[in-house]
């Protein structure tokens, strides 16, 4: 007897919702699926007990939220979790995938609705992130995951579309239904302040791991620092395994995702610079930081190449681009000190975070092609 669906949406991530992208990106988009009426289960992997406050949120809003201990890192982790997770899906209209291991998990289950949620390409980052023998041994594993999740994924969701080309060559089929849904942003909770500090204040916030190029980051901020008085502060998060940037950083302290709208606007810019030979990984990247930046007003400091940034950055004059030569790097100073001495920054800035990352047009958009998907 064939089983009737639970559940209009299944969403699928081994991101912990407790830190990074899982409090800043996940949580609420699925609080705004559930509002649009959609009976939601959630199942993910948790590096750290949730606490009771997430687990009542999350209640509140009417969603099944199921989660397991993350457990091991590494291929036996990753395997581990694929196949716990195979076995948590229950019937199901339609499962949203968030990367390759929940994608791999609903189709081996045998689901034909599967929305697979790029978010980054996985498999270049995590060589890169780790920078590990083992992770450059299994890349040929990794990648074959990505074009099991290409080839047999109903509908597609990436951060860019610069990467949407990327995926094209190097993958044998991608799926029927496509959508880009950037790194989202809740524009009600950030809010545009158009009176930044007197005194030039510079943020990092956030995760900087291996995919981040902070020598460069430092050598912009000497720079910076030899032509005005700029303080230099990083909003570290608890899960960071580093104390210190060593970007001439005059303060750190812990912070959580949840603090990051009411810190931002204590600041004049935000700094997100990724090297520049991260390969293709780089046009699939969009980090979070960006899109709250922009939100509360605020330019930000990136790489050429940083997903669609470069296209966003020179129509909208909303920051600086850092190209990796050091020859320009003066050039790139009196940009941002432009910038921040212009009245109207703050204004596109909002204009570009509301246009192109707020959390209202991404969950638009998923609904757009949960419905093309469904009615295929």
């Amino acid at each position: 007897m064939k089983h009737m669906p639970n559940y209009d949406l299944t969403y699928l991530t081994i991101d912990s919702l407790s830190e990074g992208v899982g409090s800043s990106q996940i949580t609420p988009l699925i609080r705004k699926l559930s509002l649009e009426g959609l009976k939601i289960r959630l199942i993910s992997f948790e590096k750290f007990l949730p606490s009771t406050e997430l687990q009542d949120s999350l209640i509140t809003s009417g969603v099944d939220w199921t989660y397991r201990p993350f457990g091991h890192r590494g291929i036996f982790g990753g395997t581990s979790r694929l196949i716990d997770m195979r076995r948590l899906i229950l019937p199901t209209n339609l499962i949203h995938a968030r990367s390759d291991i929940p994608t791999a998990a609903a189709i081996s289950k045998g689901h034909d609705k599967v929305l697979w949620d790029v978010r980054s390409l996985w498999a270049d980052q995590k060589v890169i992130i780790n920078d590990s023998y083992v992770d450059k041994t299994l890349y040929k594993v990794y990648r074959k995951l990505e074009d099991f999740s290409a080839n047999n994924s109903l509908g597609m969701s990436t951060l860019t579309k610069a990467v949407v080309p990327i995926l094209e060559a190097r993958n044998r089929a991608l799926p029927k239904f496509r959508t880009v849904v950037a790194t989202s942003v809740d524009t009600d909770l950030f809010v545009n302040q158009k009176n930044p500090p007197e005194t030039f204040k510079a943020l990092f916030s956030g995760t900087y791991n291996k995919f981040y190029d902070l020598e460069i980051s430092r050598l912009f901020m000497d720079r910076l620092r030899k032509r005005i008085s700029v303080e230099t502060h990083w909003a570290r998060p608890f899960e960071s395994e580093t104390n210190h940037l060593e970007v001439g950083e005059t303060k750190v302290f812990l912070s959580t995702q949840k603090d990051m709208a009411d810190l931002i606007p204590l600041y004049n810019f935000g700094i997100s610079i990724c090297k520049i030979d991260s390969g293709p990984s780089l046009k699939a990247s969009m980090p979070t930081k960006i899109a709250e930046f922009l939100a509360c007003g605020r330019p930000i400091v990136v790489n050429r190449g940083l997903g669609d940034m470069d296209e966003l950055i020179d129509k909208f004059d909303i920051g600086v681009i850092i190209d990796g030569n050091l020859n320009s790097l003066d050039e790139s100073v009196d940009k941002l000190i432009e910038l921040i001495s212009d009245k109207n920054t703050s204004d596109r800035c909002r204009f570009v975070a509301e246009n192109y990352f707020s959390m209202d047009n991404g969950v638009r958009n998923y609904l757009d092609i949960y419905s093309r998907m469904l009615n295929n």
